[in-house]
């Protein structure tokens, strides 16, 4: 007997990875009166040395990686591989957090509307993949396992 089927649910959580990574590019900060994307931002930091060290590489690093990481779960759910897709959009949720977190600490910088649209949508990426992850695996055989 076989289980609900994932793909909807990988479906949905894919498009929603795409439209974060995608938001990468919009406004996210507005920095003195100037809109500002997170790539902006994060080469800003870059150039300024605001981030140091393995700091910097684990956050320009994660951060460039989330496309790479949606791309990748596109390409492995187009082939049926659901939960090792759910398995890469799980980080850009928390990836996203922590960006968005951060600005919580700069006192002139303030959120712009792609912040709330690269959130929302890498929250919801990450909520369904872990549906995905959480739903039982389907069975081929009455009692059986795979």
């Amino acid at each position: 007997m076989r289980g609900p089927s994932t793909g909807p649910t990988i479906t949905a959580g894919l498009v929603a990875g795409f439209l974060a990574v995608t938001s990468l590019v919009l406004p996210w900060f507005d920095l003195l009166g100037r809109e500002r994307s997170s790539i902006d931002i994060l080469r800003s930091a870059s150039a300024l040395d605001v981030l140091e060290g393995s700091v910097k590489v684990v956050v320009i690093g994660g951060w460039l990686l989330a496309p790479i990481s949606v791309s990748a779960a596109m390409l492995l759910a187009a082939s049926g591989r659901h939960r090792i897709s759910a398995m890469l959009l799980l980080p850009v949720g928390a990836i996203t957090i922590l960006i968005v977190g951060a600005s919580f600490f700069v006192d002139e910088v303030e959120l712009a509307w792609g912040a709330f649209i690269g959130l929302l949508s890498a929250l919801t990426a990450s909520i369904l993949a872990i549906m995905v992850l959480t739903r039982p695996r389907p069975t081929n055989a009455p009692g059986g396992s795979t």
